[in-house]
């Protein structure tokens, strides 16, 4: 059986190129989930701040009925 040079040069070409092709996938990968990860972070903080605003709000509405209370 012999095999040809082209044959081999063109199986060597195909396998850098598949390399390099999931190499590029992993590396997107990575960066996705490392976005995401930032993401979450940045959505706990806000999560957190409308969950003080909540607090804030009842405190106003506790506050007003108690002024105009006094007031009258």
């Amino acid at each position: 059986m012999n095999v040809s040079t082209e044959l081999i040069l063109t199986l060597i070409i195909q396998l850098i190129s598949v390399g390099i092709f999931i190499g590029i996938n992993k590396t997107t990968i990575a960066f996705m989930q490392k976005q995401i990860e930032e993401l979450k972070a940045d959505m706990r903080k806000y999560n957190n701040i409308l969950e003080r605003m909540i607090r804030v709000e009842d405190s106003t509405k506790s506050a007003h009925k108690r002024i105009d209370d006094i007031c009258k």
